[in-house]
């Protein structure tokens, strides 16, 4: 069974303490399928310009990530340039949207049948467009960004009634709730429509709340941190990656894909844009899952 990604693809350069990426692959859809084809073969849907270059088409080929949905117009690919300081704050330093402004996602028949499906941080209103184009999903999770919140914010409360799991961050999160404090805060957000919210923390781990259920988890001790684009992209990806070969979506499961999303949004910002994920395997996501639990066993308290 094939998960369904909407979201942005994009041309980013990225500057960080440790050094500096020209032109590389990004965007949130990309990140998001390339931790979930670790799990899941992956419906991609976007829009790219006329400059996108073909070789980016030809990985996600390679990596199971089926391109048809991906529209392409004449124009220019979105294109974000930033930098990132000691504390890992981006700063936007070049932002052309290109033909990503007048994305409008479309599906096809077969897409329209998806049993999962991630929203990425798009517009509301797109993802109530592809919401209201599924024909009976099993599983809808959504991701959204600070300037959706507060410019969309009535749209996004809406769409939050109709999805099964909402990823966000903690800055997103205390945003929508007006809650400072994070383990209320992802509570809240659970009663707000979702049966699952889920907040990540970045090096300070992630939470997640159903109304009767709750579960935190630290985040995986990284040594050096290269660059952390699309770490929360990859997060989600893995997680509805794994969630997508479950027979039944559990709390349990949902716990175990957590602690695999953890684990591959580790390995992403371990070097720039996605060139770890490229190369990560399954394998490689499960034994440093192992590790991990190995690593909370053996703490001394």
């Amino acid at each position: 069974m094939r998960l369904l990604i909407v979201g942005s693809i994009a041309i980013d350069s990225i500057q960080t303490p440790w050094g500096e990426a020209n032109q590389i692959l990004g965007g949130s859809a990309t990140y998001a399928a390339l931790a979930a084809r670790l799990w899941s073969p992956v419906d991609l849907v976007g829009v790219v310009g006329s400059d996108f270059p073909p070789r980016f088409l030809k990985l996600f080929d390679k990596y199971r990530m089926n391109g048809q949905g991906i529209q392409k117009l004449k124009g220019r690919t979105f294109r974000w340039k930033g930098r990132y300081n000691a504390d890992l704050q981006p700063k936007t330093l070049f932002l052309d949207l290109g033909v990503f402004s007048g994305f409008q996602p479309k599906l096809t028949p077969r897409l329209k049948k998806a049993k999962v499906a991630f929203l990425g941080n798009i517009h509301p209103t797109l993802q109530w467009q592809v919401l209201k184009q599924l024909s009976a999903p099993r599983i809808t999770a959504c991701d959204s960004r600070d300037d959706w919140i507060l410019t969309q914010r009535r749209g996004f409360l809406k769409l939050l009634k109709r999805v099964d799991i909402v990823f966000l961050n903690d800055s997103e999160a205390r945003l929508l709730t007006g809650i400072h404090g994070l383990v209320q805060a992802t509570r809240v957000l659970a009663r707000l429509g979702p049966k699952v919210a889920v907040v990540k923390k970045g090096e300070h781990g992630v939470l997640a709340a159903s109304r009767e259920a709750f579960f935190s988890l630290p985040s995986f001790p990284v040594s050096r941190v290269v660059d952390p684009t699309g770490a929360g992209d990859a997060f989600a990806g893995a997680c509805l990656g794994y969630l997508n070969t479950q027979r039944k979506v559990t709390w349990a499961a949902l716990c175990q894909g957590i602690q695999y999303a953890s684990a591959a949004a580790s390995m992403t910002i371990e070097a720039f844009g996605p060139a770890r994920l490229l190369k990560a395997t399954r394998g490689d996501v499960l034994r440093r899952a192992r590790s991990f639990r190995n690593l909370a066993r053996s703490a001394v308290l």
